[in-house]
């Protein structure tokens, strides 16, 4: 999600770099590759290749960390760059998009129709929102356990905000639906359900004569 806002502001204002299919695949999907391949790969080996022996607890309601978290320099690492640098980085960046094309406007000399932008803005300020509220409660918890709060100080609160955390992929997807009108145009043609068809009746008109005239008067 992180490049996802980055490659926004490439879109926006260097859109030159992926004119060619070369520099489209340089720029969007080699990343999105490398990124795949990384979070694949770091907790393959972490979870089914560890240092240490994993022991399994039927009797819990929730599966506890993997045994690779009693290693604090690689808990530090992962709760570091997987965790909490890309929720801020996120809001940052998408806050940044919207002061550079208010600046570029200004020197310019044009002025900030923020009609044209409400679709982007309000994408922006809808994932961000989205990350905030329920990815940030864990977070918390993930900065005060790393400064010495004991985990069973939470109780119940952590495995509240630990399944909090999941609903970014269920209400993502909605956010930008609800952003990109056009989409739902395109399914309110595929789905006949969407779709309301009325259907003319046919009506017959039959003169009427003078004597029906009065009697209906």
């Amino acid at each position: 999600m992180v490049w996802a806002t980055i490659e926004r502001h490439i879109l926006v204002f260097h859109n030159h770099w992926i004119n060619t299919q070369t520099k489209r695949f340089l720029i969007h999907y080699l990343p999105l590759i490398i990124v795949t391949l990384y979070c694949f790969g770091f907790y393959t080996i972490v979870i089914f290749f560890p240092s240490c022996e994993n022991e399994f607890d039927y009797t819990q309601n929730w599966c506890d960390y993997p045994c690779y978290s009693n290693d604090n320099n690689l808990l530090m690492y992962e709760n570091l760059f997987h965790f909490l640098l890309p929720i801020p980085l996120i809001v940052i960046i998408n806050i940044l998009l919207i002061i550079r094309i208010a600046k570029q406007k200004q020197r310019l000399h044009q002025s900030m129709h923020w009609s044209k932008y409400r679709k982007m803005i309000l994408q922006i300020i809808s994932c961000s929102a989205v990350y905030l509220l329920f990815d940030l409660p864990m977070l918390s918890l993930l900065v005060a356990h790393n400064f010495g709060l004991p985990y069973e100080a939470t109780g119940q609160v952590e495995l509240f905000f630990y399944f909090l955390a999941y609903f970014i992929n269920i209400f993502m997807p909605f956010v930008f639906l609800g952003s990109l009108p056009e989409i739902w145009i395109k399914i309110q043609r595929k789905i006949p359900c969407f779709t309301i068809r009325v259907r003319p009746e046919n009506i017959t008109l039959r003169p009427m004569t003078m004597k029906q005239f009065t009697f209906a008067q």
